[in-house]
């Protein structure tokens, strides 16, 4: 997995927040083009579900299927403006932001589609707007600690590049993948088809994001991991549930193949990716934050042993 996502093994050092302190800090103007780039993507976005949430008919089903195609990319260009910053601390706060709106916006539309839909009870459409507020708030957090924890780590070029380039690899190929499908049509006998190939999309920037989260924070070393099984309970769970959505996704590539897959195939496949996805945050969440613990704590130590001299 770790080759799979280009994570590498880099533990954080004592005294390394202070050196990232001394790093160039960008103001967030340097990256004022991503910004409007990533905003006008989410607008466009969030236009398309709210064309779908208020239409009928031809124009419904198309709108959807647009948005769904369009919709991993824009995860995956928040990421980029959050990860992709980093030697910009005042970008952090505005990508937070922006994240946190997209989604609340999109919890609140997706329940108005699925309540519109005819398709769903008000208490699955109520489920849609709880997995995207949970989405909205507790990854926000999550991505937030791992973009600090990450510049605590220094060499803030070296890691920007390397994450903007793993990246802007996810991303075309979520963009190869939304054309291949478009170009084979999209309607309603098209849903399960496009379907598939979001979760395909959807599980390649949220692996990408939880092994961020477990090699590179968290300090896990991929090689003990494979060959010695040196891993913590909470460790070995966050492996396993990204494992598995990594799997799911794999599959859900597979049936997005066949011209009509059948429904009840994706349905379980959804079901699957949405349970890892859940799981592999929880237990990342924890391996971040004991991470964050341990680092502060030797920062601490080394600061008593290193007092300054007296002025």
């Amino acid at each position: 997995m770790d080759a799979l996502f280009g994570s590498s093994h880099q533990q954080p050092k004592p005294g390394a927040e202070a050196a990232a302190g001394d790093e160039k800090d960008e103001p967030a103007s340097e990256y004022a083009r991503l910004e409007r780039f990533v905003v006008a993507w989410l607008v466009c976005d969030n236009a398309l579900l709210t064309l779908a949430g208020l239409s009928k008919g031809r124009r419904r089903y198309h709108a959807v299927h647009l948005e769904v195609m369009a919709f991993a990319i824009s995860m995956s260009l928040c990421l980029l403006y959050a990860f992709g910053t980093l030697n910009s601390s005042a970008v952090g706060r505005r990508a937070i932001l922006v994240w946190f709106i997209f989604w609340l916006y999109q919890a609140v539309f997706s329940t108005i589609y699925a309540a519109t839909d005819g398709d769903h009870t008000p208490f699955e459409a109520s489920v849609y707007f709880v997995y995207h507020a949970f989405v909205a708030t507790s990854f926000g957090w999550l991505i937030a600690v791992l973009r600090s924890e990450l510049r605590a780590l220094g060499s803030l070029d070296d890691v920007t590049t390397r994450i903007t380039g793993r990246l802007t690899e996810i991303i075309g190929i979520q963009a190869a993948l939304s054309l291949i499908a478009v170009s084979q049509g999209i309607g309603k006998d098209a849903f399960f088809r496009l379907a598939a190939t979001h979760l395909f999309q959807l599980s390649l920037i949220m692996a990408w994001l939880f092994s961020l989260g477990i090699f590179d924070v968290g300090g896990v070393d991929p090689h003990l991991a494979v060959t010695k099984m040196r891993l913590g309970l909470v460790e070995g769970a966050a492996l396993f549930f990204t494992g598995t959505l990594v799997l799911a996704g794999l599959a859900a590539y597979f049936l997005s193949e066949q011209g009509r897959p059948k429904d009840g195939a994706v349905q379980r496949l959804f079901f699957i990716v949405i349970v890892s996805i859940i799981g592999a945050y929880f237990c990342t969440a924890r391996v971040v934050w004991v991470a964050r613990r341990r680092r502060r704590s030797k920062v601490s130590d080394s600061d008593r042993e290193d007092p300054e001299p007296p002025a």
